[in-house]
């Protein structure tokens, strides 16, 4: 299945795989006044030029079912997003090989990131290892519960 760069184009259909993959897949992990904030609101500012700039997607049939983001500078792995009627089919961990394997070609040996309560048991999975609980400090304000995760490649 493709995996291909994210570009500007892609902006608002990724912005609503998000909402759409925090709605139903964080659900019973975080009170619905949570997720209603987290999830709320229009695309913002600037997102069409992250998007372009370190977004990935994997779409079947001219539909994205899965997307993440490789934070070269940070080596972090970040919004990683799979879409909900799609979820536990493969998706998910097909994008984050193909994230870890751009890491590397970026000589990048470890990764990180802060899993969603909900996605703890996926990356574990996957062979990343839990620091420990942290708080996700949200770009609209909102602090979340999450577990820090790393990765050695």
């Amino acid at each position: 299945m493709p995996i291909r760069a994210a570009n500007e184009h892609d902006a608002e259909a990724l912005w609503e795989l998000r909402h759409q993959a925090i709605v139903v897949g964080c659900r019973g992990h975080y009170s619905p006044a949570v997720l209603s904030r987290w999830s709320e609101g229009v695309m913002p500012p600037g997102f069409e030029q992250m998007v372009s700039g370190a977004f990935y997607l994997l779409e079947q049939h001219d539909e994205i079912l899965a997307c993440g983001m490789l934070d070269i500078p940070n080596r972090k792995i970040e919004a990683l997003f799979v879409r909900p009627n799609t979820m536990g089919k493969g998706y998910g961990r097909l994008m984050l090989q193909h994230l870890e394997q751009l890491a590397v070609t970026c000589n990048i040996r470890q990764l990180s990131l802060e899993s969603s309560l909900n996605a703890v048991l996926f990356y574990q999975r996957c062979g990343w290892q839990s620091l420990g609980h942290s708080r996700y400090h949200s770009p609209k304000g909102i602090i979340l519960d999450c577990v820090l995760m790393a990765k050695t490649l």
